[in-house]
């Protein structure tokens, strides 16, 4: 057993990875394997269907270096053990290429922000990033902003949100000019540089708006360079962009893959011997940082601020995405406190209150009353942000489950599928899943909206055997046809989490029928595995 887990993080490289948003690796196998990748990439297609979302049917033994015993002991570390690798991966290609414009990757494949602000903090997500060849600055590396992870970027995405309906009219232009058939056979990268271009043209002094509100989150970015055989594990919300251009002569992959937290922690999953808060240097966003601490090791104990009330209340109102979410979370350590934060909450004012949504969720249970006493007289986009909130509370949140319940039925598709999403967050604490939310999340299974269905469909594998019904495997299985990628990418994983044979073998069944040979027809790929799984 100590064999196995040798390669878990200790107490200073969990806190440092919960401060920093990343944390850097070096594969074990021999330069020949990642030889051997390169050269397997090249051919693919970014965005098409021999790579992207099948990377790994074309360039199957990318998993040897996901099944690490590195790899696995890092991800079992930030996200339990019985963490899943997500269905969306896609090889980044660079050359030739200049630096690419610093974001958050879009959050349709984690947690639909509210407001388009509000991401969760909790660490639920991570991205991991394979670089099959030596990755110097020349190569052009990715990026990253260092402690971004909790950081809105409320002046940047505002301005941004002006850009993109600038640039979806464009695009549109573009499209019509183009004739019915035309713009298919247009280069999709020649076609957002004629629509970069164009904008810039039309609206130089938005484009130079955004450049200086970029401009200190690109000083602040570092490279992510290194050899072949560098893998870095990021946090989802991690601010990136690739550094620079890949002046080097040759393409260069960066390989990435989702993954996801199954459950709730209950307990450090890392080797833990320490519940103490390393030293570090006092931050603006360290109160964020010891909750995240805290929320892993499954302790919900809350340390008052020494702040006042007032200083709190004017940090909070600050243009400073970093000092206003410090001061939200030490404003949900007092009852006092508390109250400042509802009063923004439920206020107009959207960047506001997706930062006082913060401080509410580290109140934690001592939130809850006031959030049910809320909901029931609530608009539906309030509704939203109460649910989304109780959501991200997690198992202290369950005594809202009957509450959810109550809503799963709205006609208001944001509400259910924040419903269908926060059931499985906050159910999995129940010692017994009610028969009414085995019923909610059964018939959102058959919902119109794909993403009910989804998030639905990922709420069932939370639960695991505690949603194991007839019916539910049924319309798992009939899903798996499902028009929405998502939906079919969750559906697999849940039915592999219902600990019933019959689903199991549908599951098998449903991965046999799709599976794909990446050799050419009657052909064989040279056998290299041993040496690999030897140097393993």
């Amino acid at each position: 057993m100590k064999e196995k887990d040798s390669y878990l993080l200790d107490d200073a490289a969990m806190q440092r990875f919960i401060v920093e948003g990343f944390l850097t690796l070096k594969s074990d196998l021999p330069d020949e394997y990642h030889d051997r990748m390169y050269r397997e990439l090249e051919p693919l297609d970014e965005t098409g269907p021999l790579g992207h979302n099948n990377l790994l049917p074309c360039a199957p033994d990318l998993r040897m270096m996901l099944d690490e015993p590195r790899v696995t002991g890092a991800l079992k570390s930030i996200l339990g053990p019985d963490y899943f690798l997500h269905f969306h991966r896609h090889d980044h290609v660079n050359y030739p290429d200049g630096a690419q414009a610093l974001h958050k990757d879009g959050d349709n494949h984690s947690h639909h922000a509210i407001d388009g602000f509000r991401r969760y903090h909790k660490t639920r997500n991570v991205m991991l990033l394979y670089y099959p060849q030596d990755t110097p600055l020349e190569m052009g590396p990715t990026g990253i902003v260092p402690r971004s992870q909790y950081v809105s970027r409320r002046a940047v995405d505002n301005l941004k949100k002006r850009a993109d309906e600038c640039k979806a009219g464009i695009l549109e232009e573009i499209r019509a000019a183009s004739g019915p058939d035309g713009f298919r056979g247009i280069n999709r990268f020649e076609r957002y540089a004629e629509m970069e271009k164009e904008f810039i043209e039309r609206h130089s002094d938005l484009a130079a708006e955004i450049d200086e509100a970029s401009a200190p989150w690109e000083e602040a970015k570092i490279p992510l360079s290194g050899g072949a055989g560098t893998i870095s594990i990021v946090h989802f919300d991690l601010v990136h962009g690739r550094y620079g251009a890949n002046t080097a002569g040759r393409q260069r992959h960066m390989v990435k893959f989702l993954f996801r937290r199954h459950r709730e922690p209950v307990r450090p999953s890392w080797e833990h011997h320490s519940a103490e808060w390393l030293s570090i240097e006092n931050d603006r966003l360290a109160p964020v940082w010891k909750h995240i601490w805290g929320w892993h090791r499954s302790d919900k104990t809350l340390e008052p601020s020494d702040q006042s009330l007032g200083n709190l209340a004017e940090l909070l109102m600050s243009d400073d995405d970093s000092v206003a979410t410090g001061a939200a979370y030490e404003l949900g350590t007092t009852s006092l406190g508390l109250g400042l934060l509802f009063e923004k909450f439920v206020s107009d004012d959207t960047s506001v209150r997706s930062i006082a949504a913060y401080g509410i969720v580290h109140a934690g249970k001592s939130a809850l009353p006031r959030l049910l006493e809320l909901i029931d007289q609530a608009e539906p986009d309030l509704q939203l942000r109460i649910i989304d909130v109780i959501g991200d509370i997690g198992i202290e949140a369950e005594d809202a489950v009957g509450r959810l319940v109550l809503l799963s039925n709205s006609e208001d598709v944001q509400v259910r599928r924040a419903v269908a999403e926060s059931l499985g967050l906050i159910a999995q604490a129940c010692k017994e899943v009610s028969n009414e939310v085995i019923r909610v999340l059964s018939e959102a299974l058959v919902d119109e909206d794909a993403i009910v269905v989804r998030n639905a469909t990922f709420s069932i594998s939370q639960l695991g055997a505690a949603a194991n019904t007839q019916l539910i495997v049924e319309r798992i299985d009939h899903n798996l046809s499902h028009w929405h990628h998502h939906v079919r990418g969750w559906s697999i994983e849940t039915l592999q989490r219902l600990e019933n044979p019959i689903a199991t073998r549908l599951a098998l069944n449903y991965l046999m029928a799709a599976r794909w040979d990446p050799a050419h027809k009657s052909g064989d790929i040279a056998q290299t595995a041993k040496v690999m799984h030897k140097a393993n």
